[in-house]
């Protein structure tokens, strides 16, 4: 059966339901095995001079946003795999090699911006071999 280990990637995100809303319906859909991937910069959490910090996305902030969008029983059996590197899209390539489906969420960007700057999931699109749902984020 198609489909049997997809991944989620995360950015921790307030606007990400739709997202963990697609996964979640996929999953039972399929009876698939879901898990859940976020990519924490290396910098998070530490305040810097000049700048304001990145924020440091925890297991439990994960959980949280399944519970916000409606899913407390999947918060709790939910699998979390939370890496820390300087390229999100090479930690997502690396850990999607064995999936079969890769889920992410996807801002629209001013067609100024969109011009200059892809976005992290439209990177990720290059160096991933697994089929690719993309969802639209609020």
């Amino acid at each position: 059966m198609p489909y049997q280990k997809i991944i989620l990637s995360l950015a921790g995100k307030a606007e990400e339901s739709n997202v963990i809303r697609e996964a979640v319906r996929l999953k039972k859909l399929l009876n698939a095995d879901l898990s859940v991937l976020h990519v924490n910069d290396p910098a998070a959490g530490r305040a810097y001079l000049m700048m304001d910090s990145l924020p440091l996305v925890t297991e439990e902030d994960i959980r949280e946003m399944f519970r916000q969008s409606g899913y407390p029983r999947e918060a709790g059996e939910i699998r979390i795999n939370i890496v820390e590197g300087e390229s999100c899209t090479d930690e997502i390539a690396n850990a999607t090699h064995q999936a079969d489906l890769l889920i992410v969420g996807h801002r629209r960007k001013n067609k100024f911006l969109a011009a200059f700057i892809d976005s992290t999931d439209e990177r990720v699109f290059d160096m991933v071999s697994c089929p690719i749902l993309v969802v639209p984020m609020k």
